[in-house]
């Protein structure tokens, strides 16, 4: 579950950092409004993140140094999905939504997304093996060069993102009704999540006799 949580911290902390450059993105182009739904947007992924950095703060169990460098590392393999998913998404809007873009890879869209799963498939195995099953100090500075170069190619897909979001920003026009919907369903998510997240944590597990 260590490596679930890790994951997921490195994902969720990346989207609040894809979030706030796709702020200021909005706030550079005058569309102040979105700007403000795209700040209640980033509540989920940041209320999502406090709750799991502090759920079991109060556990007495306490995780060794190796184990903490460990998850740290691998939360980059997090970090590296989330950027892959903003490259998906905001691709998505360009060349379905608007047919103002298209897919460069040979593959051609969407079958371009396998070229990159083909890759960030075995890097994160490699990497879980690596870090939580070797378990060996030469297996984790292994682990570290996988890291890097995972960062690497992510960083493409960040790039690539935020050049399709830029179509977004120079194409999305939606109604002042529309609007203001969105904006107190986005505020209402974004609230409750997480307390949800928290209700689902602590309800009694099953104990197997």
């Amino acid at each position: 579950m260590g490596s679930l949580k890790s994951i997921a911290q490195g994902y969720l902390a990346a989207t609040a950092l894809i979030m706030s450059l796709n702020i200021a993105s909005l706030m550079k182009s005058g569309d102040t409004w979105l700007a403000l739904l795209y700040l209640l947007i980033s509540l989920i992924p940041a209320g999502s993140l406090i709750y799991l950095k502090f759920a079991n703060k109060n556990s007495t169990a306490h995780p060794l140094p190796d184990e903490k460098w460990r998850n740290l590392l691998f939360s980059f393999q997090g970090v590296a999905l989330a950027f892959w998913t903003f490259d998906l998404t905001t691709t998505f809007y360009a060349i379905n939504v608007t047919g103002l873009a298209v897919e460069l890879n040979p593959l051609g869209w969407p079958l371009g997304i396998l070229g990159a799963l083909a890759y960030y498939g075995p890097t994160i195995i490699g990497s879980y093996m690596l870090l939580f099953k070797i378990k060996d100090r030469i297996a984790f500075y292994a682990a570290i060069p996988l890291t890097l170069v995972t960062l690497g190619m992510s960083a493409q897909n960040l790039m690539a993102g935020n050049q399709n979001f830029q179509v977004f920003v120079d194409t999305t026009a939606l109604a002042t009704g529309v609007r203001y919907s969105l904006l107190a369903l986005i505020a209402v998510v974004g609230l409750t999540i997480p307390f949800a997240l928290k209700k689902v944590n602590t309800q009694p597990k099953a104990v197997l006799s």
